[in-house]
């Protein structure tokens, strides 16, 4: 299994080092097992949009690129966040919190996770 680092992915998405965007590329097509683990995507959202500038659509681009890769596993709550994420004005780190929580209840004071669909306030 190949764990990815935020900055392996920001180095593929921005081509900013043509050689480790180039490295990266190869792991992707070379690797079978790869995982992102779930503290990478709101890492990615907040470099590539305060960092680099990119928009929204942008980093959801990149997102929908990662999970239509078939040899990156990622936790059960990442495709729903990520689906979140395009549908809302919420970080991605909110996204993962609401997206957990579908099965449960949410103990928030955040009324904007709040209303996001699916999340059932606690209070």
């Amino acid at each position: 299994m190949i764990y990815l680092d935020t900055n392996v992915l920001i180095r593929f998405f921005t081509k900013d080092d043509l050689a480790k965007a180039k490295k990266v590329k190869e792991l992707l097509q070379r690797e079978s097992k790869i995982l992102i683990n779930d503290v990478v995507l709101p890492e990615l959202d907040y470099v590539l949009r305060k960092t680099y500038n990119l928009q929204r659509s942008d980093v959801a681009a990149a997102y929908r690129f990662l999970l239509s890769c078939p040899s990156i596993s990622f936790s059960k709550v990442i495709h729903e966040a990520a689906h979140l994420y395009e549908t809302s004005n919420l970080s991605m780190a909110d996204c993962i919190i609401a997206a957990a929580s579908f099965d449960g209840k949410l103990a928030s004071f955040d009324n904007n996770l709040l209303k996001t669909p699916g999340v059932k306030p606690y209070w």
